[in-house]
């Protein structure tokens, strides 16, 4: 006699304890409080694919996760872009703590603007002055986007250089999702919390989690590619390095002009 999984519509036998198509449990009974929580904790803490699980591995095993992913162990790990969209959103909670709504008084601030005879120069400056101001805003607001936005522009360099390797570019990606997200886990989970607690946030803050960055992308690669001479130690680093800087430049290409153009008010 057959039954019909409740979750795929997957015939199969009723001897079955689980339904062979999508592995849900062939017996089920009404949702209880104790249910949702089990449920929840589960997918977090399984042993064999939970979150902390996940995190644990990519602190000690770093690029070793990523190449068991891809090379078949799929079931092992907690799915990447799961983790990097669940990092990414946390990462946004801690930053947000503390920053309040941009409410600059431009002519307050810089009275020698007032002295601009031509109405429309004087508002073209106030403007950038504006912009300038809700850049900060923007990159603490929008930071999951940002960091995002540099994955696949990450995954792009590390695929060029290593092209003659058995990994296409998406696999890069996926390596990029561990990497990044845990390097992003890092910033929300230790350093930014450090920079409240000491006073040192800004440039300082960001300045320690480039370094992290860079270390961590060049441990990660080096691991992930099995390499093993000095040189390809050298050859992770600098290309760590290179994919910063173009990242780097990229967007800070952007946020100047966003501060003379404005984007035509998008950001603000």
């Amino acid at each position: 006699m057959q039954i019909i999984c409740k979750n795929c519509e997957t015939a199969y036998e009723q001897t079955y304890k689980y339904c062979p198509e999508c592995s849900q449990k062939s017996k089920l009974h009404r949702l209880t409080l104790h249910d949702v929580v089990h449920e929840g904790i589960h997918y977090f803490t399984h042993a064999d694919k939970g979150l902390f699980q996940l995190i644990r591995d990519l602190m000690v095993k770093t690029g070793v996760v990523a190449y068991e992913y891809i090379e078949g162990k799929r079931k092992k790990y907690f799915p990447p872009l799961n983790f990097f969209l669940l990092i990414a959103a946390v990462f946004v909670f801690v930053a947000s703590m503390g920053e309040g709504k941009v409410n600059v008084d431009v002519m307050k601030q810089h009275p020698e603007l007032a002295k601009i005879g031509d109405p429309t120069a004087r508002q073209q400056a106030i403007g950038v002055y504006e912009r300038k101001a809700n850049v900060a805003h923007f990159t603490t607001k929008y930071s999951n986007l940002m960091a995002m936005g540099s994955l696949p522009l990450t995954a792009l360099v590390f695929w060029l250089f290593y092209r003659k390797n058995k990994y296409n570019y998406i696999e890069h990606l996926v390596a990029g999702m561990y990497m990044l997200g845990f390097c992003i886990l890092i910033y929300a989970g230790i350093i930014l919390p450090l920079s409240f607690a000491f006073g040192f946030k800004g440039n300082p803050a960001v300045l320690l989690f480039f370094i992290t960055q860079i270390l961590y992308f060049t441990i990660f690669y080096y691991r992930f590619l099995g390499k093993q001479t000095k040189s390809d130690f050298v050859k992770a680093l600098g290309v760590s390095l290179l994919s910063l800087v173009v990242w780097i430049a990229i967007s800070g290409s952007l946020v100047r002009f966003y501060i003379v153009s404005g984007f035509g008010g998008l950001l603000t």
